[in-house]
């Protein structure tokens, strides 16, 4: 995937309470909440072309193209299952 489409998948969860997951090719599933008081802030392609995810109490650096399935659902206490 590209970093432009993990941005254009990821910028409507801003602010959104929920459980982001994707699928990161020879990972796995990973996965990470977004609560009121950690939700997700920010998200750009750094120059560098990985995706910084930015949250109340920190960040992450993803490589995008390594990212298969990005997924949302807004009920942070379940799992949104397994991907194939």
């Amino acid at each position: 995937m590209t970093g432009e489409a993990v941005c254009e998948l990821l910028k409507p969860l801003i602010g959104k309470a929920g459980t982001v997951f994707m699928v990161v090719g020879k990972v796995g599933q990973i996965g990470f909440a977004t609560t009121e008081n950690n939700h997700l802030t920010g998200v750009e392609v750094r120059p560098d072309g990985m995706v910084y995810l930015e949250r109340a109490t920190g960040w992450t650096v993803i490589d995008p193209g390594k990212v298969v399935v990005v997924g949302w659902t807004s009920d942070a206490d379940h799992s949104t299952g397994q991907f194939l």
